[in-house]
């Protein structure tokens, strides 16, 4: 993980306030969380600074979230102590959010939760976009409102870890230790009764400014004193070994008749245990010699690249340049667009999030050159194809959302 690397940003003239993803730790190093925090304990940065987060989220953008983007339930979520309002209470017929029964549900105690808030706000989404990429696990975004002197959830622990953002207000955090190290991802996930739990290994008083990174199984719990509270939790749903593992006995099982055959008929009768029991071992066996962890590897990078949302960058406005590209056009790839080429034997391909780009074998050498590329690059630059095929490949990988046009692209070389 390589927290303190600034990922490129985006050239299109799409603006938006970005908070860098280095920041987010800091001034505590990448190499410091991986070795001493990292799925091992708790970690409080307190920074003193009330303003840290205002490019990421801030009160007056929840309020343009509620409403004007239509965000609905389950996405949204009106709490307090546990106990969930019916969205019927402050959603109109339309769908719209009956913004003054949600005032009034606020007013009486209730947390406003918004869900998948990556979904709802650019500069959210731009964030959890780089900070995916940088991790390598996904990066789901949450906020929470809660008036003062209240509590929205009882105490609980989730399967995956969370980074606590406080962006205004303040909100006091108790912690319990472990009830599961490291629980497995989407696990049964229980509300502990508070009268259940011993005194708190920790307690925190969380600022604005503040971050508290928990790991996964920690049981804990918030709530606030006589101030309000407003944070973003942003939860990073692991890769676990189990997925690796599960993926090399898949590759496996598609090359290897034995992995697929059914169990026995009867298999479930107490008399075949033996019997099943030594079949089983041939076949761990089997797999311990013929895994292939890097067909594993590659199948999961594969799951992870086509799950992965390209963040709003401006691209829609792309497609008023296509007619503009021309063999000196600077273009390269947008942000967090992997890809890979796809080899038929008569017919290549290039396939990238949302989309697959064909052609014939003589577009090989250019595709596989989009591939390696890791800047910027001239249309002309593309290795093996006319100038005509350059211009309208490159038109078909901005269409399709793999490429952008670099506006003040047209330089002289």
């Amino acid at each position: 993980m390589r927290i303190q690397e600034t990922l490129s940003q985006a050239s299109t003239g799409f603006a938006v306030n970005q908070f860098a993803v280095e920041d987010l730790l800091a001034p505590v190093s990448d190499i410091q969380f991986s070795e001493e925090y990292w799925e091992q304990q708790l970690l409080h940065v307190p920074r003193n600074q009330s303003g840290y987060y205002e490019a990421l989220f801030s009160v007056d953008a929840l309020e343009q979230v509620l409403q004007c983007t239509q965000v609905k339930s389950p996405d949204i979520r009106v709490v307090r102590n546990q106990i969930e309002m019916l969205p019927a209470q402050y959603q109109k017929a339309n769908g719209s959010i009956h913004m003054n029964q949600l005032y009034k549900a606020y007013d009486e105690g209730h947390s406003i939760i918004i869900n998948g808030l990556q979904r709802f706000w650019p500069a959210v989404a731009t964030f959890c976009n780089q900070l995916q990429q940088v991790l390598s696990h996904s990066i789901v975004a949450n906020c929470y409102f809660s008036p003062a002197n209240s509590k929205a959830l009882q105490p609980h622990y989730d399967t995956h870890d969370v980074f606590v953002v406080q962006l205004a207000g303040s909100k006091y955090w108790k912690f319990h230790g472990a009830a599961q190290p490291v629980p497995l991802h989407n696990s049964f996930q229980p509300v502990i009764p508070e009268q259940n739990l011993g005194p708190p290994k920790d307690e925190i008083l969380v600022h604005p400014g503040d971050l508290v990174y928990i790991p996964r199984g920690v049981v804990h719990h918030a709530e606030t004193g006589d101030r309000f509270s407003f944070h973003m939790t942003l939860g990073v749903h692991p890769t676990q070994w189990i997925d690796l593992l599960q993926q090399a006995l898949t590759t496996l099982s598609l090359q290897d008749e034995r992995f697929r055959k059914a169990l026995p008929p009867g298999f479930l009768e107490e008399s075949n245990g033996d019997t099943l029991a030594e079949q089983f071992a041939k076949l761990l066996e089997v797999f311990s010699h013929q895994a292939n962890v890097h067909e594993a590897f590659g199948m999961l990078k594969h799951q992870f690249s086509q799950n992965m949302t390209p963040a709003p960058d401006g691209h829609l406005n792309q497609l008023n340049e296509l007619t503009s590209i021309t063999p000196r056009t600077f273009v390269e790839k947008r942000q967090t667009m992997d890809c890979q080429l796809i080899d038929r034997g008569l017919s290549v391909s290039l396939k990238f999030p949302g989309n697959t780009i064909g052609g014939s074998i003589s577009y090989r050498c250019a595709m596989e050159f989009v591939v390696q590329a890791t800047g910027s690059f001239r249309v002309d630059e593309l290795p093996g194809l006319e100038q005509a095929k350059q211009v309208s490949l490159t038109q078909r990988l901005i269409r399709g959302g793999l490429l952008k046009k670099q506006f003040s692209s047209e330089r002289n070389n």
